[in-house]
């Protein structure tokens, strides 16, 4: 048996949204949005950019009552978007729908349940995946390889259901309720059994002689690699009531749209990656290698996936167009494409793909084994979709939609360049202008805000040195007032009895004149000075003598000097 590896380079130039799910987000505690641009900080960034006076506020809000933290939060972080913005480790564009969205409902609540409780609106970002070093999105292999096996399985089932003796499932409304439970349960067994049973056991199973790698933003033109927008909800076919009256899905109804971050369409080779086909010359039966029929060349991966997915293109635009909802350059460019690249995809040169969220049900299921459960009243279950999830700049747009995860991909062998191919490139330029022009205006704010950025440096700079003088004297002063109590410790320790009382009324003198509150006699001062001359009658002379001096003193000091009980309280020294 001989191994023999090929090497190819995929191209990926996503034609419409691509939003790849990783149950990550943007949090609005770690973003702010202003001028339809989204500015993403960490916490190191958002301590560097605040002040003090900013500081104290969030440490205060982060102290308060818990169901009031994230709105107050959020909404300081909205006040703060200027001091935080030259933080940002990440900006992308956003529609002016999100922008207004996020400016009306940031920092404040969204509804209230039943009972009163607030629902507070976090405002979350789904993020689309992404390199955490780069901040640049990826194409994830896994994805890729996904919706390569989805057409290759279809390919092999060749519309063929799922079993012979299997339910009709496009009638299973009518079961009942216990009868449509156990009906599911013996259905998704059956489900897994169907790679099984048409690529063989795990062993046998040809995607494991495919390798593709993560495909990583490879774009030189320095445009926004994603941008923020709103997956809407629509129904595929116009219904109205008794009364004419258009009915809505019930996503639409409850407005249940979302905001995504995803890959902008019409990116000219904004991705690439790379794909391994592992041949094998087997001489005689192995049964632990794909069976010859399963073993796949570039040119029939291509041909498959465009046979699968393009049906389902056409088949959505129809949809689309008689909706009304469509964009209508995005349309015109899309048709211009499909004439354009029709030889390359027969000769297997270039295919169509779809991935990420909001694929539809019809693009990762197979013809003749559909089996989608329509969530209603009483669920059902259908070949087709009755809705579709569309990107919009708006939450209430009903034209100008485009659908989610279409992606064409280019093949070059081993690691050679693509050669140039004119008409796709002159069709993305046509969908550029709004990214070039947010492109050169960030690029003329970024000075600006590097700028902010050094200055808010310097001044968390001269605080932090403020800062630390004032700890050094305050570090100084605690030190030189211990040593003072320190050497008035020892100072009392020598002295006497009567110079200690003595000295406790020296203080007390000392007090009253560093407050400026005069007293006359018979207050405190004159009442403590009486009452320590009356204990003094028996003391040494040399006692009576120093407290002779400080009775002067303090007399002067209440101006009882030439008050005659004064003069004869002092005959008692």
């Amino acid at each position: 048996m001989t191994y023999f590896l090929q090497n190819y380079t995929l191209h990926y130039t996503p034609l419409s949204p691509i939003h790849i799910g990783t149950g990550d987000s943007y949090e609005p505690t770690n973003y702010v949005i202003d001028d339809q641009c989204l500015y993403e900080f960490d916490s190191g960034g958002a301590l560097a950019a605040l002040d003090a006076t900013a500081r104290q506020e969030l440490e205060k809000i982060v102290s308060g009552k818990s169901d009031d933290i994230l709105k107050a939060v959020q909404a300081f972080f909205y006040r703060q978007r200027e001091a935080l913005k030259p933080w940002a480790k990440n900006t992308l564009p956003v529609l002016d729908g999100v922008t207004k969205l996020y400016a009306a409902r940031v920092g404040q609540t969204a509804n209230k349940q039943g009972n009163g409780v607030q629902i507070i609106n976090k405002l979350e970002i789904g993020r689309t995946a992404y390199n955490p070093v780069t901040s640049r999105p990826v194409l994830f292999g896994s994805a890729i390889k996904g919706a390569l096996r989805t057409a290759l399985l279809n390919a092999a089932n060749q519309n063929q259901p799922l079993s012979d003796n299997a339910t009709n499932w496009f009638k299973i409304d009518k079961l009942e309720k216990f009868e449509r439970k156990k009906y599911e349960k013996e259905q998704n067994k059956l489900f897994p059994q169907l790679n099984q049973k048409l690529f063989s056991k795990f062993e046998q199973d040809p995607l494991r002689l495919v390798q593709i790698s993560d495909a990583a933003w490879c774009s030189q033109d320095n445009l926004p690699s994603a941008q923020v927008q709103f997956s809407v909800n629509r129904k595929k076919e116009l219904k109205r009531d008794k009364n004419g009256t258009e009915l809505y899905s019930n996503a639409e109804k409850q407005n249940l749209s979302k905001l995504l971050e995803c890959l902008p369409a019409w990116r000219y080779r904004a991705f690439c990656g790379q794909l391994n086909l592992q041949q094998i010359n087997i001489t005689g039966h192995n049964q632990k290698q794909p069976s010859a029929d399963l073993r796949y060349t570039i040119s029939q991966i291509a041909k498959t996936c465009s046979s699968f997915y393009l049906p389902i293109l056409k088949n959505e635009i129809k949809i689309l167009r008689e909706r009304g909802f469509l964009d209508d350059a995005w349309d015109n460019s899309i048709q211009a494409l499909l004439s354009t690249m029709a030889i390359k995809m027969q000769k297997g040169e270039v295919f169509l793909l779809r991935v990420g969220r909001h694929s539809g049900a019809e693009s990762i299921t197979l013809n003749g084994v559909r089996h989608i459960k329509i969530m209603k009243g009483t669920p059902e279950y259908q070949p087709q979709t009755k809705t579709l999830w569309l990107a919009a700049d708006q939450p209430q747009q009903r034209n100008g939609l485009l659908p989610f995860g279409w992606v064409l991909v280019e093949i070059s062998p081993g690691d050679a360049s693509a050669p140039d191919w004119t008409e796709l490139a002159e069709l993305c330029e046509q969908h550029t202008a709004d990214a070039r022009l947010w492109a050169e205006k960030l690029a003329a704010h970024i000075s600006d805000l590097a700028e902010k950025r050094v200055t808010a440096a310097d001044k968390r700079q001269r605080e932090e040195s403020e800062r630390l003088e004032r700890i050094a004297e305050e570090k100084a002063d605690a030190e030189k007032k211990r040593i003072e109590a320190q050497a008035e410790q020892r100072r009392l320790a020598i002295m006497s009895d009567e110079q200690r009382q003595i000295e406790v009324l020296r203080q007390l003198l000392s007090q009253k004149q560093n407050s400026k509150v005069r007293e006359q006699i018979g207050g405190p001062l004159y009442t403590a000075l009486r009452a320590l001359v009356t204990k003094a009658s028996d003391w040494p002379d040399e006692a009576k003598a120093e407290l002779l001096v400080v009775a002067k003193l303090l007399l002067d000091y209440i101006g009882a000097a030439k008050n005659a009980k004064a003069k004869e309280l002092l005959k008692n020294l």
